[in-house]
């Protein structure tokens, strides 16, 4: 193939890529260089790069689709799952990704992309772009890494917000994963099970399941720093706010 054609037809990808479609290696790096140089192509880090040229030219370019090209295996988690699935109630300039193979973030038209550590046994599912495919955490798992996490999904009320969203989701998963997780997470998976029964037809099941995980408690829904202005007895669970004042940031269907 030929380097312009590669670069009208690819827009973001990896110099790899691009010299295993190349006829010559040789040729199409001092192409690059050339390109590089003209504005052609765009450094994103070091050998991944983005075409600003022909259809490309001035086009955005998708945080998934530089994750994707970066690493295929890579999986969006955290607050850049929730903007995956359009629930994030506020906008996100962090691109958060679990990865085997990436380690260091990086800074790229204004988004920092920021692994946050390997995929390990996260569960995910395929999302589509127009260019491709990339890999973000399940609902279910995505519910159980904010509550696990709310620091990387913008803070505990913009998860509360953002994860409550969800028209639907599959409860039953949902509660193993948070029994597994241990006493903590069946806490904060039970509160949120309980606020949103009805909105997700949760049944007594899945509730008494995340009961008897709990130990004697109490657990937080936030960091400590949070404070403890709230209790949830059922739950054995410390709110950060007032019940009313959390309870409003709960989406209602």
């Amino acid at each position: 193939m030929k380097f312009s054609d590669y670069i009208d037809s690819h827009h973001v990808f990896t110099t790899p890529s691009l010299l295993e479609a190349m006829d010559s290696a040789a040729a199409a790096e001092e192409q690059l260089r050339r390109a590089v140089r003209s504005g052609a192509v765009e450094r994103v880090r070091r050998g991944l790069l983005v075409s600003n040229r022909g259809r490309f030219e001035d086009a955005p370019v998708d945080q998934f689709e530089v994750v994707a090209a970066l690493d295929a295996g890579a999986v969006v988690s955290y607050h850049s799952a929730l903007e995956a699935y359009g629930v994030a109630h506020n906008a996100g300039f962090v691109c958060r990704f679990r990865s085997d193979v990436v380690r260091t973030g990086f800074d790229f038209r204004g988004v920092a992309y920021r692994p946050c550590g390997p995929v390990g046994n996260a569960r995910s599912r395929a999302m589509r772009l127009p260019t491709g495919t990339y890999l973000a955490t399940t609902r279910e798992q995505t519910v159980v890494d904010c509550l696990g996490r709310p620091a990387l999904a913008g803070g505990v009320e913009e998860a509360v917000r953002s994860l409550t969203a969800f028209v639907y989701l599959d409860v039953e998963e949902l509660a193993g994963l948070a029994a597994e997780a241990g006493p903590s997470m069946a806490s904060r998976v039970g509160w949120v099970l309980s606020e949103k029964r009805d909105e997700w037809h949760v049944g007594e099941e899945s509730l008494s399941l995340l009961e008897g995980r709990l130990g004697s408690g109490p657990y937080r829904l936030g960091p400590a720093s949070a404070g403890s202005a709230g209790w949830v007895a059922r739950w054995k669970l410390v709110l950060p706010e007032e019940g009313k004042e959390v309870e409003s940031w709960i989406t209602r269907s």
